[in-house]
C-alpha cells in the first residue's frame, strides 16, 4: 500500500479519532487554502465523542469505587471499545480515501506517543507504591508479574490464567493492575486491525468490489463470529469470554462498521434526535437495572454497544440535544484526561485497600478516585504533552521519526519489564525472611482435608460430597460435621477432640452453604450437599445402627439477613458474591427451620455451634505490621445481632434430643466487649472471618463432651432420648453451652 502519515485533530480530545479531519499545517503563516483546511478540520472535531469518554469514565470510576447506584456502570468499558473502533477507523479511512494508502509505521508511532509514556509512568509508580504498601506474601509478587504482562500488552492473558482473581468479585488488596486487561485488549485491536483491512483489501481485489464495501462486510462478518464465540463461551469458559480479544472484538468491530456506514448514511435531524435519546435511554436503563455479570459480555453487551453506536451516529451531521449535553466543558474535560484517570484510579483504590487491609469507607474511595483524577491531569499536562500534543505537534518531530518512536516505545516497555523482574526479586527476598515466612504460615493455617474431597485449587470442597476425615467403619459411631466454611474451620478442633477415639469423622461442608432443606426443584450444589447429608444422617440413625451425632455450624447471621444488613467492613463471607448469598438467604429463611424440624424427628443428638465473629482486617497481615488502627473489633460489630441469632438457634433446637448441645466458642475469641485478632501469641484467624487451625485445635474442649457422650452411648447400647415437648427458651434450655 502507499504510505502516508495519519492525521491528528486540531481540536481538544484524548485521542486522534475524535475527528476525521486532516492535520493543521504547523507553520507560522498560512495561505487561504490552508486557512480553509484548518476551518474544515475544526468543524470536523466532535467534542461529544470526548464527552462520551468522559461519561464512560465517570461510570467506570463509580463502579470501581463501589458508589451506590453504579452497580451496572461497568458498561463504561463497552462504550470505550465501540468509540475506539469508530474513531480509529474514521481516521484511517479518511487518509485512505485522500491518499490511497495507509502508513502503518506512522500510525503505530502515534499510538506509542499517545499510550506508552503515561502507561510506563503509571507502571513504575505502582511498582514503587506496591513495594511500600503491599505485603510480600503474594501481593507484591503478583503486582510485579502483572506489570511485566502489562508492559508486554498481554495482561488480559495474564489475568485470564489467574484463578484467584475475579473482576466482579475481587478480594481486597489483590489485582493492583487488573484494570490493564482492557488496555491490552485495545492495544491488541490496534495490532489486529491491519490484518482485517488487508483481508478486506484482498477480497475487494478478488471480488472486484469497492474496498470500503469489502471492509464493511468483513467487519460485520468478523463481529458476528466474535459475538457468537462470546455467547458460546459465556457458560463453558466465562473467563476466556471476558478477557480474550477474540470475544471482545465485536465491540470494536461495531465501531469500525459504524465509521464506514456514516460516510454514506446520514440520517435526518429528527431521526438523529431520536437516536441520541434512545442511546441515552438504554444506558440509563442498564444503570438502573444492572445486567447479569455471569458470563459477560455475551449477548448482554449488545445493549451498551448499541447505545454507544446510537450516541455516536446521532452526532454525525450536526448537534442534537444529547450531543449538546455530551459536549459540555465538564464532560469533554473529563474525556480529555480519561486515559490517565483510568490508568491511576484503580491502583490507588486497590493499594488503599492494601494499606487499610479492608475496603476503605465510601468517602475514602471517592477521595482516592479524585486523587487519580489529579494525577491524570498532571500526566496529561506534563507527561503525555511532552510526546503528544492535541495539535498533532510532536517534540523533535524532525529527529524522532516513526521508526525511532516505535523503537523507543519498545525500549521503554522493556525497561518496565526489567524493573518488574527486579521488583519480583525484591519481593521474593523479603518474603523469605523469618518474619514474613511466619506470616505466610499463618495465612495458610487452614484445616487439612483429604485430597479426594477438594478441588484442584481450593482448601474447602466446592462440590457436594461426603468427606471421610478418617477411614470409615460401619460398625462404629459417627460424628457428622455439617455446614459452610464456619463448620469447615472447626475440623481441627473436632479431630483433636476425637484423637485416639474409635469414631468415624464425616464432613458435609461447602463454602457459603449452611444447613437447610431446599425445595425439590432447586438444583443448586448447596441444596444437593444438604440432601446428601440428611440422607446420610437419616440412614444411620436407626435403633440397630451405631449412634450418630451431628455438629452443625454456619455463619448464621449472614443468611438470616441480606448481605447489606449483616456483612461488615464491605467484606463478602465465604467468597460468595452478593447475588449468591441473597439466593442462599432466601432458601435459608424457610429451609433451615424445615431441616431443623426434620432433624428433631431423627433419633440422633444434634449439636449446634453458635455464631463466630468477623474482624475488619486480615488478622495475620494486620498483626504483622505496626498500623495506626487496631486489628481487634467491638463484639457487637464482630457478631451482628448475636443475641437474636442465639435466641433463634435455641428455638430451632427445642425439639432435639435431651443430650443435644448448643456450643458457644466465642469466649475463646472475645470478651464481653471486644473480639481479638490475636491472643497469647496465637493469631485467631487466618483471614478476617475464619479461625486459624492453631486456634481451632485449642477449642477441642468444647467438643470433647460430645465425643465422650457418643462413645458412652455406643458402649452402653443406649439410644438418644427425645426431649419432652415443653417449649424451651434461650434462658432455660437443657442444651447446655460448652465451656473450655
Amino acid at each position: 500500500m502507499a504510505s502516508f502519515t495519519l492525521p491528528a485533530r486540531s481540536g481538544p480530545t484524548t485521542d486522534d479519532a475524535s475527528t476525521q479531519g486532516a492535520r493543521s499545517p504547523r507553520t507560522t503563516t498560512s495561505t487561504p487554502k490552508q486557512d480553509e483546511k484548518k476551518a474544515r478540520t475544526r468543524s470536523e472535531y466532535r467534542p461529544d465523542i470526548d464527552g462520551i469518554r468522559g461519561a464512560a469514565a465517570i461510570m467506570v470510576m463509580g463502579f470501581h469505587a463501589h458508589v451506590p447506584g453504579f452497580e451496572g456502570a461497568y458498561i463504561g468499558l463497552d462504550l470505550f471499545f465501540v468509540v475506539s473502533g469508530y474513531v480509529i477507523t474514521g481516521l484511517l479511512m479518511h487518509e485512505y480515501q485522500r491518499t490511497g494508502g495507509i502508513k502503518w509505521g506512522a500510525f503505530y508511532a502515534r499510538r506509542a506517543r499517545r499510550l506508552i509514556p503515561a502507561k510506563a509512568t503509571m507502571l513504575i509508580g505502582v511498582l514503587i507504591l506496591s513495594y511500600l504498601v503491599a505485603t510480600p506474601t503474594g501481593s507484591q509478587q503478583q503486582t510485579a508479574k502483572s506489570a511485566a504482562a502489562a508492559a508486554g500488552f498481554v495482561s488480559n492473558f495474564f489475568f485470564w490464567q489467574q484463578d484467584d482473581i475475579d473482576y466482579f468479585g475481587l478480594e481486597p488488596g489483590t489485582g493492583v493492575l487488573l484494570h490493564t486487561w482492557s488496555l491490552s485488549v485495545e492495544e491488541q485491536f490496534y495490532l489486529a486491525l491491519p490484518l482485517a483491512i488487508i483481508l478486506a483489501f484482498v477480497l475487494a481485489r478478488v471480488l472486484r468490489v469497492p474496498t470500503v464495501a469489502s471492509l464493511l462486510v468483513t467487519s460485520i462478518a468478523l463481529a458476528g463470529a466474535s459475538l457468537w464465540l462470546a455467547i458460546t463461551w459465556a457458560s463453558s469458559n466465562p473467563d476466556a469470554a471476558y478477557y480474550l480479544p477474540i470475544t471482545r472484538a465485536f465491540e470494536f468491530l461495531l465501531g469500525v462498521a459504524l465509521a464506514l456506514i456514516v460516510r454514506k448514511v446520514r440520517p435526518a435531524e429528527d431521526l438523529r434526535e431520536v437516536m441520541g435519546l434512545a442511546g441515552a435511554a438504554i444506558i440509563a436503563f442498564v444503570l438502573w437495572k444492572p445486567m447479569p455479570v455471569d458470563g459477560y459480555p455475551s449477548y448482554w453487551a449488545l445493549l451498551p454497544c448499541v447505545a454507544a453506536a446510537l450516541l455516536v451516529w446521532a452526532g454525525v451531521g450536526g448537534p442534537t440535544a444529547v450531543t449538546r449535553l455530551l459536549s459540555t466543558k465538564f464532560l469533554v474535560g473529563l474525556g480529555l484526561v480519561s486515559y490517565g484517570w483510568y490508568l491511576w484510579h484503580w491502583p490507588l483504590l486497590v493499594l488503599g485497600e492494601s494499606l487499610n487491609l479492608a475496603p476503605p469507607p465510601l468517602w475514602a474511595r471517592i477521595a482516592l478516585v479524585m486523587l487519580g483524577l489529579l494525577l491524570a491531569y498532571l500526566s496529561y499536562r506534563y507527561i503525555e504533552g511532552l510526546f503528544y500534543k492535541r495539535s498533532g505537534a510532536v517534540t523533535k518531530s524532525k529527529t524522532w521519526g516513526s521508526r525511532r518512536v516505535i523503537i523507543s516505545g519498545v525500549v521503554a516497555m522493556s525497561t518496565v519489564a526489567s524493573l518488574s523482574t527486579g521488583a519480583l526479586a525484591l519481593a521474593n527476598d523479603q518474603a523469605t525472611t523469618p518474619r514474613w515466612e511466619t506470616v505466610a504460615q499463618q495465612l495458610n493455617d487452614v484445616p487439612e482435608m483429604p485430597s479426594e474431597c477438594l478441588g484442584e485449587s481450593s482448601f474447602i470442597p466446592d462440590k457436594p460430597n461426603q468427606c471421610n476425615l478418617v477411614p470409615f467403619d460401619e460398625d462404629r459411631p459417627t460424628v457428622v460435621l455439617w455446614g459452610d466454611s464456619h463448620a469447615w474451620m472447626l475440623i481441627p478442633a473436632i479431630e483433636a477432640a476425637a484423637a485416639d477415639k474409635d469414631v468415624n469423622l464425616v464432613a458435609f461442608v461447602m463454602g457459603a452453604c449452611p444447613p437447610l432443606k431446599a425445595p425439590e426443584d432447586v438444583r443448586l450444589a448447596c441444596a444437593r450437599n444438604n440432601e446428601m447429608a440428611l440422607k446420610f444422617v437419616t440412614k444411620r440413625s436407626g435403633r440397630k445402627k451405631p449412634p450418630i451425632r451431628v455438629i452443625a455450624s454456619a455463619s448464621w447471621p449472614t443468611y438470616r439477613h441480606s448481605p447489606e444488613e449483616v456483612v461488615e467492613f464491605d467484606e463478602r463471607p465465604d467468597g460468595g458474591n452478593d447475588a449468591y448469598i441473597e439466593r442462599i438467604s432466601e432458601l435459608f429463611e424457610e429451609g433451615a427451620p424445615r431441616l431443623f424440624e426434620e432433624l428433631s424427628l431423627i433419633n440422633a443428638d444434634i449439636d449446634v455451634v453458635g455464631p463466630t465473629p468477623f474482624i475488619p482486617r486480615n488478622a495475620p497481615l494486620c498483626e504483622a505490621r505496626a498500623r495506626p488502627f487496631s486489628c481487634d473489633v467491638d463484639r457487637d460489630l464482630a457478631i451482628e445481632g448475636e443475641a437474636a441469632t442465639v435466641s433463634w438457634l435455641r428455638d430451632q433446637m427445642s425439639g432435639f434430643t435431651e443430650n443435644s448441645r448448643f456450643i458457644d466458642v466465642t469466649p475463646s475469641l472475645c470478651d464481653e466487649d471486644t473480639c481479638y485478632a490475636e491472643a497469647d501469641g496465637v493469631v485467631n484467624f487466618f483471614d478476617d472471618n475464619h479461625i486459624s487451625a492453631a486456634l481451632s485445635r485449642q477449642l477441642k474442649s468444647y467438643f470433647t463432651p460430645s465425643i465422650r457422650g457418643l462413645i458412652d452411648q455406643f458402649e452402653s447400647g443406649e439410644q438418644a432420648r427425645p426431649k419432652d415437648s415443653t417449649p424451651v427458651t434461650s434462658d432455660a434450655t437443657p442444651a447446655v453451652s460448652a465451656a473450655p
